[in-house]
Parts: C-alpha cells; sequence; structure tokens
C-alpha cells in the first residue's frame, strides 16, 4: 500500500530579483493510502504546490515527503508511480484519443491485446469511446479533460493527483463525471489527493477533507464533521459554494 505522509513542509517561491514568497508553511498530513483525499481552498493558498512536491516536480522544498515509507528524496520521479491531471492538461493533437490514451502503455512497452483492453475500459468508464478515433481538436473541452484523466489512470499507477479535473466540464455532467472518477479509483486502488476550490465537490468526493488555508492544513477530517465545524476558514468556504 502507497500513503503520503508530509512533515513540517516548507516551501517559498523566489522571484526573478530573489524575492520570496511562502507558498507552504510548516504543513503536515497524512493521506491514506488507498483513500480519496481531498485538498479544498481558496486560490493560492497552497494546493498546486503540495501536488507539484508530492509528484516531484518541485524538489527544493525543506521538511520530509515520504511516499510509501519512503523519504521522497531517495526516489525518482518514476520510482514514485505518480500520475498528475493538470488543471492546464495538455494532450497530444497529432494523436487520436486511443492513442493519447494507450501512450503511458507504449512508453512501457506493453502488448497490443492489453493496451487493447485497457483503453477501452476507461474509454467506457468515463463516456468517450465514441471519441477514440479523433483528434482531440475535434471534441470537447470536457471531453478532452476525460482523456486526460484516462490517460493518468490507464497504467494503474500507485497515487493519482488531480489538480481541478472537472474545470472544463459542463456543470449539468460534472456530478456524473465525479461519480466516474471514484468508481475507477475504488476499483485502481490508488491513493488519490484531489484538488479542488468547490466545497460542495469536495464534500461529496472525499474519504478525507483537508482545508487548507495560507500554505497550511487549517482542519482535517471525515467530510461532514469538517463541514460541521466551528471555523472561519471552513464557514467562509461553506458561504462562498452557496
Amino acid at each position: 500500500m502507497t500513503g503520503i505522509e508530509i512533515q513540517d513542509l516548507y516551501y517559498d517561491y523566489v522571484d526573478k530579483k530573489g524575492g520570496k514568497t511562502a507558498a507552504i508553511k510548516n504543513l503536515s498530513a497524512i493521506f491514506p493510502a488507498r483513500s480519496f483525499n481531498v485538498l479544498v481552498g481558496y486560490s493560492g493558498c497552497g494546493k498546486t504546490t503540495l501536488l507539484k512536491i508530492i509528484a516531484g516536480l518541485i524538489d527544493d522544498y525543506d521538511g520530509d515527503v515520504y511516499i510509501g515509507g519512503e523519504n521522497a528524496d531517495d526516489l525518482t520521479v518514476k520510482q514514485r508511480d505518480v500520475s498528475l491531471v493538470a488543471q492546464d492538461f495538455v494532450l497530444y493533437p497529432h494523436l487520436t484519443v486511443f492513442d493519447n490514451i494507450a501512450f503511458p502503455l507504449k512508453l512501457e512497452k506493453f502488448g497490443k491485446e492489453e493496451i487493447i483492453k485497457r483503453v477501452l475500459h476507461y474509454a467506457d468508464a468515463l463516456d468517450i469511446r465514441c471519441c477514440l478515433t479523433r483528434k482531440p481538436k475535434h471534441i470537447s473541452l470536457g471531453q478532452q479533460q476525460r482523456v486526460a484523466i484516462a490517460r493518468a489512470l490507464v497504467k494503474k499507477p500507485k497515487i493519482c493527483l488531480f489538480d481541478e479535473p472537472f474545470s472544463n466540464v459542463d456543470p449539468t455532467l460534472r456530478a456524473q463525471a465525479r461519480v466516474m472518477l471514484k468508481n475507477l479509483l475504488k476499483e485502481t486502488e490508488c491513493t488519490a489527493v484531489y484538488v479542488t476550490h468547490d466545497f460542495s465537490e469536495a464534500v461529496a468526493l472525499a474519504d478525507t477533507l483537508y482545508v487548507m488555508n495560507d500554505g497550511r492544513i487549517e482542519i482535517s477530517g471525515a467530510p461532514m464533521d469538517v463541514y460541521n465545524a466551528d471555523n472561519v476558514v471552513v464557514i467562509s468556504l461553506k458561504n462562498a459554494s452557496l
């Protein structure tokens, strides 16, 4: 099992003039293995930075990150076995949807039959099978985002990181897309960390909910316990979602 533990994490962004802006401040958290962990908070509170640190895209931080009990400093990006769906996801424009989803499997030299089996399975689960022969420019933004999710999940990683993955999905389809994703993650048994600014979405999805504020974890716990907490940040987020 691959859980994630963060201990006393600090990270500063440095601008071109050498000025520092604190993005993560003394953050500690445990994301249990095989669970759906949701980070919610206002823009700029450090959510995306934390995902990048877990993924290995940022390594000049202070503190400790443990993945599956091993210090992340001792693991390459590949050894972490992490998939990241960024808000500004990028699909390969010259490839069909099928080949976009299959790309990670082809890199790992999977057999043709297994590639077809996995691509069709995730395409069906995310309702994009009708798009498989098309190029990304010929499908909607919401469909493109589901293609990016399928591509992230198809190799069955140990950890899946999601940064506002449904920002381009039509609001009427967003609830359905969330259910699709949660069911897929239960099936793959990976550890998920999902970032959103939508408090209602966070409560609906989370096994464990973490509220971030100003680079720290403000409060965490079972979704309804957090929702009902007498906490200024929680109340503000709830009001913003109304």
